[in-house]
């Protein structure tokens, strides 16, 4: 199992001022009740197109607000390294994810890691995938076994000429 260790310094301070100062950067409160708490934070910070809905679609809340109307997406193609991250408010006994656009069926992730921790520190990879995880526009992770963990950080590593998007995100919590 690979450990590495990642920190917010790692994305360059420029590169972080750059997606604070165009709002690609947003963290969000609880999913609905009963799925328990977390924050969701993303970053896309390739070359985003001024595109007239970037400020309306590039919203987190809209991946766990319940409606399939709404969605998170990068507002702009998939590049390696583009993440969402989970953090919970407490440790979770978490067995997978479940990453669904399918309105917009193209918006899916070719290529993925799920990297977890228990502290934001110390990570290990617990999935990866590439298209065979998605059907229909819903992909499917499933951890190689449930972990106690705290984050869970989906990663890009392939890059496709569409956006990527969530409509819905559902975490798998274990039995």
């Amino acid at each position: 199992m690979r450990i590495r260790k990642r920190t917010i310094a790692a994305w360059g301070a420029s590169a972080l001022l750059a997606a604070l100062a165009l709002g690609l950067l947003f963290s969000c409160g609880a999913p609905p009740a009963g799925e328990g708490e977390f924050t969701l934070i993303a970053d896309s910070l390739g070359e985003v197109p001024m595109h007239p809905d970037a400020l309306k679609l590039d919203n987190l809340a809209f991946a766990f607000d319940g409606s399939m109307e709404t969605r998170w997406t990068t507002v702009a193609h998939m590049e390696p390294g583009f993440f969402v991250e989970l953090r919970f408010d407490r440790p979770r006994e978490v067995a997978g994810l479940v990453l669904n656009a399918k309105p917009v069926p193209n918006d899916f992730p070719r290529g993925f890691v799920v990297e977890v921790s228990r502290d934001g520190s110390d990570w290990e990879e617990a999935a990866a995938g590439g298209p065979d995880a998605t059907k229909k526009g819903v992909t499917t992770i499933n951890f190689d076994h449930p972990r106690e963990v705290r984050h869970v950080l989906v990663t890009l590593n392939k890059a496709a000429p569409y956006w990527w998007s969530i409509y819905e995100l559902e975490v798998k919590y274990a039995e």
